[in-house]
């Protein structure tokens, strides 16, 4: 999880390619803290909540990853190595790795950089770094992270929870969410199917306090992106948004207002925005969500097209 160290640990992912074939340009997803590779295709709901589906049919290869220790199928290290730079390197080796055909279908000539919430901001500290991807599609990620609070006494070690609680054992450096509230933390209640929310509970996952602790270095990390970005947000993120009403600093009431607030932190990066009505933070998972799968496909097909 360092630059030049020994690969030590597993990263799973799944590959799914468009009907046509496989194509030469894919998306890598990264997903947020306490989610899996689950978030880019929901299962159980028929195919509603499906981005990588969306984007293969664009012409897209997809390969959602679980990050390191998030109780997915990738492996669990210790608590106290994972952090924003080593979930970086650990992303940045699968970029590479899409180039150098070490990946099924590749060598791929083009790498789209897709993330949620802290996903996005690997997302924008690996391109900072190593500036390897052609592309980065941000989602549910901006300046700077209000409800911290919220979040914070949201959290809990997960030592109580029958499914997680043996895959850390000991190690308390692990947290997970407080039963019920994930549904107030991350989805806009009109816009949320109650059953996704359920689901959502039922299938939680970990972070570590130490990535946590370095929430602050992708807020910096923003400045050395130069990939071109696509930053979505939905209306009533619950921790980025002035319109939720809980300490976000963005103005999230229309596609121009969050350029606005956000374009002086990427001064190398040609960014659009686009606003997810009424949706929370979770845009993957509201009633809406194919509305934003639209337009993300809309925007890579044109600033970053699928090669066959």
């Amino acid at each position: 999880m360092a630059d030049g160290a020994a690969k030590t640990y597993t990263m799973y992912g799944r590959l799914c390619q468009p009907s046509t074939g496989p194509s030469k340009t894919i998306q890598i997803l990264v997903h947020g803290i306490t989610y899996d590779h689950n978030y880019w295709d929901l299962p159980g709901f028929a195919g509603k909540y499906d981005y990588s589906g969306v984007q293969n049919a664009a012409g897209y290869t997809t390969l959602a990853v679980d990050r390191l220790g998030s109780a997915g199928q990738s492996s669990i290290p210790p608590s106290t190595q994972l952090n924003l730079a080593s979930d970086a390197v650990s992303i940045h080796d699968v970029v590479q790795a899409a180039r150098a055909g070490s990946i099924p279908g590749g060598p791929y000539a083009k790498v789209l950089m897709v993330g949620h919430s802290y996903g996005s901001g690997i997302a924008w500290l690996e391109d900072a770094t190593y500036a390897d991807v052609d592309g980065i599609i941000s989602s549910g990620l901006g300046h700077l992270v209000g409800n911290l609070q919220g979040l914070g006494t949201s959290l809990e070690p997960p030592v109580l929870d029958p499914r997680l609680s043996p895959l850390v054992g000991l190690d308390v450096g692990y947290l997970t969410t407080l039963p019920g509230t994930r549904g107030s933390l991350f989805y806009n209640a009109p816009d949320t199917d109650p059953a996704v929310v359920a689901y959502d509970e039922s299938t939680k996952g970990l972070v570590s306090a130490t990535e946590l602790g370095t929430i602050p270095e992708f807020e910096i990390g923003s400045l050395g992106v130069t990939a071109p970005m696509f930053m979505v947000m939905g209306q009533y993120d619950g921790f980025f948004c002035q319109q939720a009403g809980k300490g976000g600093l963005d103005d999230c009431s229309t596609d121009q207002a969050l350029y606005d607030s956000e374009a002086s932190f990427f001064p190398d990066s040609a960014m659009q925005t686009y606003v997810l009505p009424n949706a929370g933070h979770d845009i993957n998972n509201e009633l809406n969500a194919g509305d934003w799968y639209a337009q993300a496909a809309a925007w890579a097909t044109s600033h970053v097209p699928p090669q066959g």
